[in-house]
């Protein structure tokens, strides 16, 4: 019990609830404008991976994206030079801040300089771009392969582990750009793997949540954004928690700084 205590202090002390919930502000910032420019590059259809969007796993959060979606659909058809220059800024401002706090989580004295940050996350958004193709085109194949071969049961647990290695790899990569010293992809697998069990607890437990839980009586028609904020606190959290479990072993081993 002790023990426990302890590590929900040491957690605490890195102040893991007040830059999930940071986090969050800045991604709900991005997803929208980067919703403009998922539009724009691979337009109306190709973007549409409802496979994956319309799991069980995801159905709490749905409504809220696919408001996103056909929102950026409207406003990528009137959207003008002074709109796409600003959004395009907008959309890398969950990579910059999320840098910022892993030299918070690190302690840090060193801190990246604001330009190239930004450069860096501008190139992180092209990289998820071409990464969302290569899903859609992957979701699209596989879907069609698993439905004509293969029983439901089995198409259900190879779905689950893709998403779960797509959660994985993800959160190793994030995990490497958020680290302000250079770190060695083993080095990182550690948290990441501890943010991923912790995704698969929270996931469960969120659906059973909103099982009895009915968040439509108290916030009406806006209810999704509320489901969608408080989803990815929760998400966001395990991510963070896995960051800070990745920092504590900076003490153990010799850091060399980023340039």
């Amino acid at each position: 019990m002790r023990n426990a205590v302890n590590l929900f202090k040491y957690f605490s002390d890195k102040r893991f609830s007040t830059i999930a919930g940071t986090l969050v502000y800045f991604l709900l910032m991005s997803i929208a404008p980067f919703s403009l420019w998922l539009t724009l590059v691979f337009g109306n259809v190709s973007i549409n991976v409802e496979r994956i969007m319309s799991h069980e796993l995801f159905e709490n959060v749905s409504p809220f994206l696919h408001y996103l979606k056909s929102s950026a659909e409207g406003a990528a058809s009137g959207a003008g030079i002074i709109l796409l220059v600003t959004t395009l800024y907008s959309s890398t401002n969950f990579f910059y801040h999320l840098r910022r706090s892993g030299e918070i989580i690190y302690n840090s004295s060193r801190v990246k300089g604001g330009i190239k940050l930004r450069l860096v996350s501008l190139l992180l958004i092209f990289i998820t771009f071409l990464l969302i193709a290569v899903l859609a085109v992957i979701t699209f194949v596989g879907s069609w392969l698993l439905d004509k071969f293969m029983p439901y049961y089995f198409s259900d647990i190879i779905t689950y582990t893709f998403l779960i290695a797509i959660a994985f790899t993800v959160v190793l990569v994030l995990n490497l750009f958020t680290s302000p010293y250079k770190l060695k992809a083993e080095e990182a697998v550690p948290g990441s793997l501890l943010t991923t069990a912790l995704w698969i607890v929270f996931i469960i437990g969120f659906a059973v949540y909103m099982q009895y839980a009915n968040p439509e009586k108290l916030y009406g028609r806006i209810a999704s954004l509320f489901v969608f904020l408080l989803w990815s606190y929760v998400m966001m959290s395990g991510f963070v928690v896995g960051i800070i479990y990745n920092s504590s072993f900076k003490t153990k081993r010799e850091y060399k700084t980023l340039l």
